[in-house]
């Protein structure tokens, strides 16, 4: 274990799988304490024993949920100076292929998610000596791949939005915000896709061109870890197979 992260409290939100998971047990490799969210309250309950950290279970796309988990990570560390909000799913296809459960599913988690963790959190973070959020983007949310993946970039690009408007709001109040946007990640982020030939392609993609979750924790870590007056303000990186 090293010392980077000592004294820390953070929030991670998905943390019971891919990103999420990975980040949650770095914070606690790096010294810091975590609080784990995510919906299935068995599988945080597991987590958190594993990790030393505190089971916080919740839905980020409900803001009283939310509300909860972030108190019951407060009381179980203390306080609490850093959110990662790493919640996110995909929906692969153009309009023709979707419809508004699965355009609302993209942005509901991965904007709404962000925008209910970072206001129930923000009192807490402005009363910490430093803070820090840190939002999972997508090299998604950068540039649009294609059209399959189109409208999940669109949730993307709302987050690199909502993340420099957060930066400008909290910076009088010492909060700094950080987008890290991978590339292609072997996370189980398509297991859920229903189209059987569509759920195994990309599972493909990310098998063989994807980075470990590992990597982009580090990542995460790196960014919580700045000397106070540093901003990282984003962290792009892809594998070097993608």
């Amino acid at each position: 274990m090293n010392q980077t992260l000592w004294g820390r409290r953070i929030l991670v939100t998905g943390a019971t799988s891919g990103i999420g998971q990975a980040t949650a047990e770095a914070v606690v490799d790096a010294g810091g304490r975590v609080a784990l969210m995510a919906r299935s309250s068995d599988r945080v309950a597991e987590l958190a024993e594993q990790f030393g950290g505190v089971a916080a279970p919740g839905d980020v796309t409900d803001p009283l949920s939310t509300a909860h988990s972030v108190d019951l990570a407060v009381s179980g560390l203390g306080g609490l100076d850093g959110v990662v909000c790493s919640a996110g799913v995909v929906r692969p296809g153009g309009l023709d292929a979707t419809g508004p459960d699965d355009w609302r599913a993209m942005f509901e988690v991965n904007v709404l998610g962000v925008l209910h963790t970072v206001k129930a959190a923000l009192p807490h973070l402005r009363a910490a000596e430093r803070a820090d959020v840190v939002n999972l983007s997508s090299m998604s949310g950068r540039r649009r791949a294609s059209v399959a993946m189109g409208l999940y970039a669109a949730s993307k690009f709302a987050v690199h939005v909502v993340s420099d408007n957060l930066r400008e709001e909290l910076a009088p109040d010492g909060v700094r915000v950080t987008i890290v946007s991978p590339g292609y990640v072997r996370t189980p982020i398509f297991d859920s896709v229903g189209d059987e030939q569509q759920r195994a392609h990309y599972q493909e993609e990310l098998a063989a061109k994807g980075l470990d979750p590992e990597a982009v924790a580090a990542q995460v870590v790196h960014a919580l870890a700045q000397p106070p007056g540093v901003d990282l303000l984003e962290i792009a990186m892809l594998s070097t197979d993608q």
